[in-house]
C-alpha cells in the first residue's frame, strides 16, 4: 500500500485549512448576515446586552444572597453553580446540533427563555426549589451561549472577527456593569425578593424583544445532513485534532480558576468589607475595565493577529492570580487585582470565537462552539466546588491553585499560535 509523507500529509493540511478560510470569508462577505452592521450582529449585541442587564443581580449577589440570607457555607454555593454549569456544559453539546438541526435563532430562543427563570432564585429558599430552579437555568444557558456565539461566527466577516467578538461580548460587560452598579445602588433599600421580581417581568420584555429582532435563519444544506449522525459521530473528528485539544486546553485551565475566582472574590470583599453592597460595585468597576481590555485586544487582534492579544491576556490572567493569592486579605488588593483578572479573562474571552473560526471547517463550527462551552462550563463546574471548599480552609489556597492553572493555559495558548502559524492560517 503506497503511504503518503509527512509532508505531503502537512502540505494538504494547509491548503484544506487556507481553502477554509477563503470559503469563510467569502461566505461572511457575500451573505446575508454578512458584517458588523448587519440586523443578525447588532440584533445579537442589544439582546445581550439587557440579558445581561437583568441578570447581573444573580451574578453579582447570589454567593452574598447564600450566606446572607440563607445562612448556607460557601460548599452549598458551590454546589448550586455546579448544577446549572454542568447542565449547561451538557446542553451545550445538544445545542451544537440544534443550531445544525433547526437553525441558530430557534436555538438561542430556548436559551433565553430559560434566563427568564433567573429572578426566581431571590424568591425561593427552599434547597430543593433552588437546585431544580438551576437545573433549568443550566440546560438553558447552553442553547444560549452556543446560538449566540454560532450567530456572531456567522454574521461577521473573519477580517472583522476580533473586534465583532469584542463587541459582542462588550455588551454582555457593558450589561453586567450597569446592572451590577445599579444592585449595589438599590440593594440596601429593596430586599432580594423585590430584585428578582424586577429581573423577571424585564427578562419576559426581552424574550419578546429577541423574538422581533433577530432575523429567522434555516441550517445549511451541509450542515443538515450532518445533523442526522448520531451524537459521537459527529463530534469524534473533532476530538481527534490536536489544535482542538489545546484550544481547549485553555477552557480546561483559565476557566477552572476563573470558577474559584467568581465565587471566592464576591464572599471575600463581603467579608473583609463587611458590607452587602461592595461585591456589586466591585463587579461594577471590574465590568468597565473588562470592556476597555474587550475592544482594545479585539481591534489589536484585527491588526496584528493573533499571538500578541492572546499571550498578553493569558500571561496578566496569571499575573492577577498571583496578585491575589498574596493580597487576598486586602481589600485594595482584592479590588485592584480582581480588577486585573476579569479584565484579562474577559480578553481572552473575547479571542476565542477567532480562534474556533481558525480551527474548524466551515460545517463544524456550530459544533465546535458546543464542544468549547462544554468545557467551560465542566471547568466552572470544577472551580466552584473548589473554590467553595478551598476558601474555608485557607483564602489564598483557590488564588495559589489558580497561579499553577493560568501558568499551564498560558503554555498551551502559545502552543496553539504556533501550530496555527505553522500550519499557514493567517488572520
Amino acid at each position: 500500500m503506497k503511504s503518503r509523507s509527512p509532508g505531503s500529509a502537512h502540505s494538504k493540511t494547509r491548503s484544506l485549512l487556507a481553502r477554509n478560510n477563503l470559503l469563510d470569508s467569502a461566505s461572511a462577505t457575500t451573505g446575508q448576515d454578512g458584517g458588523l452592521l448587519s440586523r443578525a450582529f447588532l440584533a445579537l449585541c442589544l439582546i445581550y446586552f439587557f440579558e445581561s442587564f437583568l441578570v447581573a443581580p444573580f451574578q453579582a449577589l447570589f454567593p452574598v444572597y447564600i450566606e446572607a440570607d440563607l445562612a448556607r457555607p460557601p460548599w452549598f454555593t458551590g454546589y448550586l453553580r455546579g448544577i446549572m454549569l454542568l447542565l449547561g456544559g451538557i446542553f451545550a453539546v445538544v445545542a451544537g446540533r440544534l443550531c445544525d438541526r433547526f437553525g441558530r435563532k430557534t436555538t438561542l430562543m430556548i436559551g433565553l427563555v430559560g434566563s427568564a427563570l433567573t429572578g426566581l432564585v431571590f424568591r425561593t429558599a427552599d434547597p430543593w426549589g433552588l437546585s431544580c430552579l438551576l437545573l433549568a437555568m443550566g440546560a438553558a444557558s447552553g442553547p444560549w451561549s452556543t446560538a449566540g456565539q454560532s450567530i456572531l461566527i456567522t454574521a461577521v466577516t473573519p477580517a472583522r472577527l476580533g473586534l465583532g467578538g469584542a463587541l459582542y461580548f462588550l455588551s454582555n460587560t457593558l450589561g453586567n456593569a450597569l446592572g451590577s452598579f445599579c444592585t449595589g445602588l438599590v440593594k440596601t433599600a429593596y430586599s432580594f425578593a423585590q430584585i428578582g421580581t424586577v429581573m423577571s417581568i424585564g427578562m419576559v420584555a426581552v424574550v419578546a424583544l429577541a423574538l422581533a429582532l433577530l432575523p429567522g435563519d434555516s441550517p445549511s444544506p451541509t450542515t443538515a445532513q450532518t445533523a442526522r449522525l448520531n451524537t459521537w459521530t459527529a463530534y469524534r473528528p473533532l476530538l481527534g485534532r490536536s489544535n482542538v485539544h489545546l484550544l481547549l486546553s485553555l477552557r480546561l485551565t483559565i476557566t477552572t480558576f476563573w470558577g474559584m475566582a467568581t465565587l471566592a472574590l464576591p464572599l471575600l470583599i463581603y467579608r473583609v468589607g463587611e458590607s452587602e453592597a461592595l461585591p456589586a460595585f466591585f463587579a461594577s468597576l471590574s465590568l468597565v475595565a473588562a470592556a476597555c481590555c474587550q475592544l482594545s485586544v479585539g481591534y489589536l487582534n484585527d491588526r496584528l493577529g493573533r499571538t500578541a492579544p492572546l499571550l498578553g491576556s493569558a500571561s496578566c490572567v496569571f499575573l492577577s492570580a498571583l496578585g491575589l493569592a498574596l493580597w487576598h486579605d486586602s481589600l485594595v488588593g482584592l479590588f485592584a487585582c480582581g480588577t486585573a483578572l476579569t479584565a484579562t479573562a474577559w480578553a481572552v474571552s473575547t479571542l476565542i470565537p477567532r480562534l474556533i473560526n481558525d480551527v474548524a471547517a466551515p460545517e463544524e463550527k456550530n459544533r465546535l462552539v458546543g464542544l468549547g462551552h462544554f468545557a467551560w462550563s465542566g471547568s466552572m463546574v470544577v472551580g466552584s466546588l473548589l473554590g467553595g471548599y478551598l476558601i474555608e480552609i485557607n483564602a489564598a489556597l483557590p488564588f495559589y491553585l489558580g497561579t499553577a492553572l493560568t501558568a499551564l493555559g498560558a503554555l498551551g495558548a502559545f502552543g496553539l499560535c504556533r501550530r496555527l502559524d505553522g500550519a499557514g492560517v493567517t488572520v
